[in-house]
């Protein structure tokens, strides 16, 4: 007996939610994985190099990184009309549009890249009094990372190729492998205590992305020839070029607005303020990926899922998901972020040294920024999923008229705290403010209301909590906290304020009980998306969920 439409759509409805939670779970992976990483590089580093050398590796690494944004602006947004197209095309079953558009993507991007980087070589060479204001006598670094042009500006490609067939799990993989690499050589130097170059380090770095790269594009290649074209319908370069164009230039710009904010600042740190608060910056930077990794995870999963649903029309199945994950993501990113706050001391004397303290500010001024910053990547989804792509580019656009301004009136006006200010000015109430159009923004394109009484009691859990443990921290937690560790013996943990962590996450809790911000019904919605129960990563995260559930309550 055929099974009836109800039955189809159900299977359908459940097989969207199974794959979005496999790709969400492996994106978990990657985004705290890479983390994991680079606290353990962080590490290293700052036990086999001074400060100073440390900020030319950064200084020298973001000009690559803006020449590699650079590449993904020609053509603009490869990437992301791949994220589009690919499951929009596997969800009509056309599987020569999708050869077609593999195989013209990396021909665009081959295309781009090579005159980029012969100019980039050119420009490192006759350019040497303008590079060496920042990096002094070690231009050398910019010829050393400079295959990362080309392998970073390849990799976002191949990136988005894989994820648009749902291989997250494959980008875990390399992931893996790439950091193996990037972090043995440094072991060994530390453990035998050999000294090292920072040139040699920049010669590891490289190393530890080309072999993924290597694999990465095999693997592509390898898909591209097993896909089986049925029918004559495929894609001149021409006609290609022109539809990824039109989608990828505005959502490419959008992205790459974000990306180049971010060089920008460390940038105009460097040349307003003294050798070192460079490497704090970079550091808080990092810091607040931790927490921002719990929403950051579900945007290229969401993209995909989205892509189908919209495709396919399933409007109500996307105003469920979106808002049961905002809701779920914002209680996650609220308590890790009031965790990561209270742990700033004891990250930065462990795994940086004690003498990198004098960032504690800077580190927890930015955690607060960036909880009003994870609204805007879901409604840059949704947008995007729906082929509103002109959207998100004006949101951006009209976020940096006042954030700029702001972050750079106190980097330039307010001498001796001036990062302080800045990220206060430009990051926190810019961040306010940009939250406030994005919530208009999410009813008026998007088409979701959203619940602002909710999402208001949301933050409350966290600021209440934040303050009474603040004071509770200055009176009594921090002094006992570093006691108790004293007399264990356990000196190396002195900075680790496990009464005030301890406190914050039971108010926390509690407060979240009394408003009732996200209940038991919500993680049991989020929970149905997990259907396949018996693989091993659902068994995972719906351990995480059950816990989540026993703080929660309807």
């Amino acid at each position: 007996m055929a099974p009836s439409e109800a039955e189809t759509e159900l299977s359908n409805a459940h097989d969207e939610y199974k794959k979005l939670a496999t790709n969400t779970f492996f994106s978990f992976l990657i985004n705290y994985g890479s983390h994991f990483f680079t606290f353990i590089y962080s590490f290293l580093l700052a036990r086999l190099i001074t400060d100073q050398i440390w900020e030319f590796l950064i200084i020298a690494t973001s000009f690559i990184s803006i020449i590699v944004l650079i590449t993904t602006l020609l053509p603009p947004g490869l990437n992301f009309a791949l994220n589009y197209y690919i499951p929009r095309y596997l969800a009509l079953n056309q599987k020569s549009m999708i050869k077609s558009l593999i195989k013209n993507a990396i021909l665009t991007k081959l295309i781009f890249v090579i005159p980029v980087y012969i100019i980039s070589i050119i420009a490192f060479s006759y350019l040497t009094d303008i590079f060496a204001i920042t990096l002094s006598n070690k231009i050398s670094l910019l010829y050393i990372l400079s295959p990362l042009i080309i392998i970073n500006s390849f990799n976002v490609i191949l990136a988005a190729v894989n994820r648009g067939f749902s291989k997250f799990n494959f980008l875990f993989s390399l992931l893996i492998i790439k950091n193996v690499i990037h972090i043995l050589p440094l072991l060994f130097y530390f453990l035998f205590d050999y000294n090292i170059e920072v040139e040699l380090i920049a010669i590891i770095v490289m190393f530890s992305s080309l072999v993924p790269f290597i694999i990465n594009f095999l693997s592509v290649i390898l898909r591209y020839l097993k896909i089986k074209s049925e029918g004559n319908k495929t894609e001149a370069f021409k006609e290609s070029f022109s539809k990824t164009f039109k989608y990828g230039s505005y959502t490419g710009l959008t992205d790459n607005i974000m990306r180049f904010w971010k060089e920008i600042q460390l940038q105009g740190i460097s040349v307003f303020e003294p050798l070192g608060v460079v490497t704090g910056y970079n550091i808080a930077l990092n810091y607040r990926s931790l927490s921002s990794y719990s929403a950051a995870s579900f945007r290229f999963p969401l993209m995909t899922s989205f892509s189908g649903l919209s495709t396919k029309e399933k409007f109500d199945q996307v105003n469920k998901i979106y808002k049961i994950t905002y809701r779920v993501n914002l209680f996650l990113l609220l308590i890790i972020s009031g965790v990561l706050f209270f742990s700033v001391d004891f990250v930065l004397d462990f795994v940086f040294l004690e003498d990198r303290l004098i960032y504690s500010t800077i580190l927890k001024l930015v955690l607060i920024a960036t909880i009003f910053r994870m609204f805007g990547q879901f409604l840059q989804t949704l947008l995007n999923a729906q082929n509103k792509v002109k959207l998100p580019l004006i949101l951006q656009i009209t976020y940096m008229l006042y954030i700029i301004p702001l972050f750079f009136i106190g980097l330039i006006f307010f001498e001796g705290i001036r990062v302080e200010v800045a990220i206060i000015l430009g990051l926190i109430i810019g961040n306010i403010i940009s939250l406030v159009i994005q919530i208009l923004a999410t009813h008026r394109f998007g088409n979701i209301k959203l619940n602002i009484k909710r999402m208001v009691f949301q933050y409350l859990t966290f600021f209440i909590p934040l303050g009474i443990t603040l004071m509770l921290e200055s009176v009594i937690f921090k002094e006992l906290s570093f006691n108790i560790i004293q007399n264990l013996g356990l000196s190396l943990f002195k900075n680790f304020d496990f009464l005030s962590i301890g406190a914050f996450v039971l108010l926390f809790i509690s407060m979240n009980l009394i408003l009732k911000t996200v209940t038991t019904n919500d993680i049991q919605q989020f929970e149905s998306f997990f259907v396949n129960k018996d693989k091993t990563l659902n068994k995972i995260v719906l351990k995480i969920l059950s816990v989540l559930k026993k703080i929660t309550r309807d």
